[in-house]
């Protein structure tokens, strides 16, 4: 049994928030080990890699603002171990958030100005 999985809001969501992250709009904080938070209005949203190694798996929740999980999104390998149409906007945001979180930009442009 194939389980139907919609997605594309979630991938939508993905794709304007890691563009938001990468223009320096939304911002991101540390939730926990490898885990990252965006808290919006109406709800926010996390991404996290599931093993906390930094590397896929990477796993997506959308709260509402009450703090109640309303969706999720996470890596899949589906038939014939093909990657899931959802895996690369789903990495791309991990990596913008954890970048935002850890101040990354930041840390290596003051490094830069360190340096004669």
């Amino acid at each position: 049994m194939t389980v139907e999985v919609d997605s594309s809001r979630v991938v939508v969501l993905c794709d304007r928030l890691a563009d938001a992250t990468r223009a320096g709009t939304a911002k991101w904080r540390v939730e926990g080990e490898d885990t990252f938070l965006w808290d919006g209005e109406q709800g926010s949203v996390s991404v996290q890699s599931r093993d906390k190694d930094g590397v896929p798996p990477y796993q997506l929740v959308v709260f509402n603002a009450n703090g109640v999980k309303v969706d999720e999104l996470a890596s899949q390998l589906l038939e014939n171990d093909e990657p899931a149409e959802w895996n690369e906007p789903l990495a791309a945001l991990y990596r913008s958030a954890r970048r935002s979180a850890l101040n990354a930009d930041e840390v290596i442009d003051a490094l830069i100005q360190a340096l004669p």
